[in-house]
């Protein structure tokens, strides 16, 4: 294969993994959504609901990034999204809440093995300095999957009901399965896999001795990301409809966030990847400064502020500031072999989801 046509099929495989992963973010925020008209029909507890999804792809991070350097993304990729695929069908017809419950676990095991496998295909069929800005891409991808879990998801649900999205959303990922087993490579023709003699459990824990290669990210990306999909995720509606009187334009305002998100994303990858950016770490360091104030200005001005457009901006700021710390994805596989690139991303990415614990702490929404 040659260089020119391995890079060109590697556009293909990038791009099915790319739709997928819209559908990541598609299902992590659409509770905020749907959850109100699920729980409404079977019982239980929005909170719950949310948390289910979150704690079940947290704890799949870590074996979902031995499996893939284990066994491939190929394999790996078709397993799990078949098995998001039933999960999406048993959410669908649940008759009960833990019948929903259980499809969501389903859904969330499956959906966590969309990234990682991802940044193995990245790691293998690009040239290096293509990571960065194909990170930034995937991640605000998913930011769009979480803008049309906003106004566009609730178009649907109104014109379909939740049971019906969600069977097509079965039919969706389905199809994405399939692909993944006929189109996704291992490794380019001509090409061996590497035999470093690193087991599993050798490589992951050669990732957590990583100290200042890995921990400072690890522990920023858990409060980063965490509180933000805790204010996006479940709860912004509840905020700006208790504090605020905006009405039917809260859902407007919290799609702001995701916009601001996919902006810094792609461009901070962008950048660091055509050299632009010359430090991830200090740009993820003014990122996280710039979104600890906003965090401020949120409590400062709290119900005194009835403005859209002030609190439209202020969701995207919040949104834009957060992007930033995607950069340390990049930062972290740099730092690792390409035989560890799925264990040590998959590693950060536990990090990012265990930020998220306390929601189901809050009241029922």
């Amino acid at each position: 294969m040659t260089k020119n046509s391995k890079l060109k099929y590697a556009w293909v495989m990038f791009a099915i993994l790319l739709a997928a992963y819209f559908f990541v973010y598609f299902h992590r925020i659409s509770v905020a959504v749907v959850g109100q008209d699920i729980v409404d029909e079977v019982g239980g507890n929005i909170g719950y609901l949310s948390s289910i999804y979150f704690w079940t792809y947290a704890a799949m991070q870590i074996p979902c990034g031995m499996l893939v350097d284990r066994f491939g993304p190929r394999k790996v990729s078709f397993v799990f999204l078949s098995i998001a695929a039933i999960g999406s069908w048993m959410t669908a017809t649940g008759d009960t809440f833990t019948a929903v419950a259980m499809g969501k676990v389903m859904i969330a095991a499956g959906m966590a093995a969309v990234y990682i496998p991802m940044m193995k295909v990245v790691s293998i069929w690009f040239p290096p300095h293509y990571f960065p800005q194909l990170n930034g891409i995937i991640i605000a991808i998913g930011n769009v999957g979480a803008l049309a879990a906003t106004v566009p998801l609730q178009m649907v649900v109104n014109a379909l009901g939740w049971r019906d999205t969600f069977m097509a959303l079965m039919v969706v990922t389905l199809i994405l399965a399939i692909l993944c087993f006929i189109l996704l490579k291992e490794l380019p023709a001509g090409e061996t896999k590497t035999k470093d003699g690193m087991g599993m459990l050798l490589g992951l824990k050669t990732v957590f001795a990583g100290g200042r290669k890995f921990w400072p990210m690890a522990i920023a990306y858990f409060l980063v990301y965490g509180s933000i999909m805790v204010f996006q995720g479940t709860y912004a509606k509840v905020y700006f409809n208790t504090f605020h009187s905006f009405a039917g334009l809260t859902i407007w305002i919290v799609s702001m966030l995701s916009i601001g998100k996919i902006f810094s994303i792609a461009a901070s990858g962008i950048l660091s990847g055509r050299g632009i950016i010359k430090s991830k770490r200090t740009a993820m360091f003014w990122g996280t400064a710039g979104y600890a104030a906003v965090w401020l200005i949120m409590w400062l001005f709290i119900g005194e502020v009835q403005s859209v457009l002030f609190w439209g901006i202020i969701s995207a700021l919040f949104g834009f500031f957060g992007g930033f710390m995607s950069l340390s994805f990049a930062q972290v596989k740099e730092w690792h072999p390409t035989s560890l690139a799925a264990t040590s991303v998959g590693a950060l990415n536990l990090f990012v989801f265990l930020g998220r614990p306390w929601q189901q702490h809050f009241p029922d929404t």
